[in-house]
């Protein structure tokens, strides 16, 4: 099997490079014909389906434990679950390097299938420079982290070293392959605007489909994003589930600039502005996830979520470079077609508020990463590697995300062009006198912080601008359309023909959820250690932990001392949940990890460590976290994927014309 992926492989990159070349050729003619076209767009799909091959064979290997491969023998053994040893295969950099490949030239393939419908002036472009993306990724993989060497050892080796323990988690079956699809879907973006420069169809085609492209791998950009801040909640054992991380900084990059490019482009599509703009972010945006890639496997910063060091960082800076230069070059040569057809023409008006919007998007994007990038610079200027932590990024950001959430409260009333005093008075007093309502209760309730009772009114202000648009839809649908009905169905009615504006409001929602648990999770989490004997009690909020006892276990996979701890209600002593925190050592790697016990709620999060056994061996060291509202940071994520793909879901065209006829009777009245 191993021939099997080393041959699908390089069948992959072989058919890369032709899509590359050919495709430049095509699209440097006058006029092709559309069997060039065509065979463009099989060479596309065939070099995805080697890619498949490749990691199916790759999978394989480690399924039946081959460990002639020095990969699989790197990473797995056979004590391992299966699920971890299909995790396995993007466990290190080589593995992880096939997966990016396999999942760049799906994408590609999907844009293929879809092509026929594209405009013809840039299908010729359009596929060189996909194939562009995959033959980068394949040729790294192909030459310097290939998975299908074999092990330098005359004999095979009967076992196998295992998988890094924090990653033998089930999120991570799933955290990093979704993290995946967002990196790779950006490249679809990068693509068509690179296709639309270079053919000189500058039309708002290209635009109408890149947001659609952005919009998917964005939604599972943010899916993999909280996915993994839940695996570092449950695995890494410190209670929280975002430490400003350089790598899951990485990854938060281009969501930002993504998002930016979101509503810019809006602007564009409907006024005909921020043209060159909208290309800054789209390259931006792709030139971050290499970035990003190049931060997780260079080695020049120190993460959990980091590969080992290696030797590759100069491939993905020189390609970095590439990007930048081509996209600058014909910026400067299509300048005349990117001219804005017009300005913006008051501060007061939808176009200002995105621009706005954008700028604080990118204040955060720098801000992020001079943080990621500081201990770098500091090094290589002073000889020392200084950094910054999480009241560095806490300090800048909460700011500038408060400012953004305040935005998306005002972005999506405040009219084009132009807003009157009367119109803004009408929109917003109803939602600023209620936010100062809820902000004054929280005082007086005893909330007296300035953040956290800023981020509710803030949050509160939103969701009444929210209700607001809902209420106005409603309003205008029943006089257009002239029937009543009942509420809810009125509603579904509305969010049926405006799927696209109440999606973008529901992600808005999402945010919002994720705004308060994150601000409450913050503001008000309690943090205490404790030592217990069987049969003693530590009390914390509104429980009693009452030690039952520990014991040692011996797994096949690692040995484990496991607690067992009674919650208790102090309310009437009756029994909550029995909690089992863990303390593990993996035999294979010498290494120890904690498995948290965790009680999750509506109202708080109960979340306990062992820390330890003392040295009589008769007590147990714990360590407990209170986080209030946790669970709903996890609800928020799940509105705003809910919302991606309510947005990301192609609008029927019956759909679509009788929303523009209720539109216009809309404006009309």
């Amino acid at each position: 099997m191993i021939e099997f992926g080393q041959f699908a492989l390089c069948s992959a990159w072989i058919l890369a490079c032709v899509g590359v070349v050919f495709g430049a050729w095509v699209g440097a003619r006058s006029s092709s014909s559309l069997a060039h076209v065509e065979l463009l767009r099989r060479t596309t799909i065939a070099t995805a389906i080697a890619l498949a091959c490749a990691i199916v064979g790759l999978g394989y290997g480690f399924v039946t434990n081959d460990y002639s491969i020095q990969y699989v023998w790197q990473y797995s053994n056979r004590d391992m679950p299966w699920i971890y040893k299909i995790t396995a295969i993007w466990g290190g950099m080589d593995g992880s390097m096939l997966l990016w490949c396999c999942l760049v030239a799906g994408f590609c393939a999907l844009v293929a299938r879809a092509s026929t419908k594209y405009p013809r002036p840039l299908r010729a472009w359009l596929y060189c420079f996909l194939n562009s993306s995959t033959l980068f990724f394949t040729t790294i993989t192909v030459f310097l982290t290939n998975p299908f060497r074999y092990l330098k050892s005359p004999v095979v080796m009967p076992d196998g070293n295992g998988l890094n323990p924090l990653l033998q988690n089930e999120y991570m079956a799933i955290h990093p392959p979704m993290l995946y699809l967002g990196f790779t879907g950006l490249a679809i973006p990068y693509a068509f605007c690179m296709a639309a420069l270079c053919s000189g169809h500058m039309s708002n085609d290209w635009i109408r489909l890149t947001r659609r492209w952005t919009l998917i791998a964005w939604t599972f950009l943010t899916a993999g994003i909280v996915l993994g801040g839940h695996w570092a909640y449950l695995e890494l054992g410190w209670g929280g589930f975002w430490a400003w991380d350089p790598v899951e900084n990485a990854s938060f990059l281009p969501w930002l600039t993504a998002t930016a490019f979101l509503h810019s482009v809006m602007v564009q599509e409907r006024k005909g502005m921020l043209k060159v703009w909208n290309i800054f972010l789209i390259v931006l945006t792709y030139a971050l996830t290499v970035f990003g890639t190049f931060l997780t496997r260079s080695g020049i910063v120190q993460s959990v979520h980091a590969f080992a060091s290696t030797d590759i960082g100069w491939v993905f800076l020189s390609y970095l470079a590439t990007i930048i230069l081509v996209a600058l070059g014909m910026v400067i040569f299509r300048r005349a077609e990117l001219k804005p057809e017009r300005a913006i023409e008051s501060f007061f008006s939808r176009e200002a508020v995105f621009l706005l919007n954008n700028l604080v998007l990118l204040s955060i994007c720098f801000a992020v990463l001079w943080g990621v990038m500081f201990p770098v610079f500091s090094e290589a200027f002073t000889g020392v590697k200084q950094t910054v932590g999480i009241p560095f990024f806490n300090a800048v950001n909460v700011p500038l995300f408060l400012a953004l959430v305040a935005l998306m409260g005002v972005g999506p009333v405040i009219a084009w062009k132009r807003s009157t005093p009367r119109f803004l008075a009408r929109a917003f007093i109803a939602p600023l006198m209620g936010a100062f309502v809820v902000s004054a209760a929280l005082v007086w309730a005893g909330i007296t912080d300035f953040y956290p009772v800023l981020s509710y009114g803030i949050c509160f202000f939103v969701f009444l601008t929210i209700i607001g648009e809902l209420q106005r839809g409603l309003k205008a649908q029943s006089v257009t359309r002239g029937v009543s009905s009942s509420p809810p169905a009125a509603l579904a009615q509305l969010i049926r023909r405006h799927r696209v504006k109440y999606g973008a409001h529901l992600i808005h929602f999402g945010v919002l959820v994720m705004t308060v648990a994150i601000t409450a999770s913050m503001a008000h989490k309690v943090e205490r250690e404790f030592t217990l004997a069987p049969g003693e009690r530590f009390v914390v909020g509104r429980f009693a932990l009452e030690l039952s006892e520990f014991h040692e276990e011996n797994l096949p996979n690692y040995e484990a001392i496991r607690a067992h701890v009674n919650v208790r209600s102090l309310k009437d002593d009756s029994l909550l949940q029995v909690m089992a925190p863990e303390l593990r050592f993996y035999p294979k790697n010498k290494e120890t990890t904690t498995e948290v016990a965790l009680r999750m709620g509506q109202r708080e999060d109960l979340y306990l460590i062992l820390a330890g056994i003392d040295e009589s061996g008769a007590k147990a060291s714990m360590k407990v976290f209170i986080n209030p509202l946790q669970v709903w940071l996890w609800y928020g994520a799940i509105i705003m994927v809910l919302g991606g793909i309510v947005v990301a879901v192609p609008v029927s065209k019956g759909v679509t014309e009788k929303t523009a006829e209720m539109s216009s009777a809309a404006q009309v009245v």
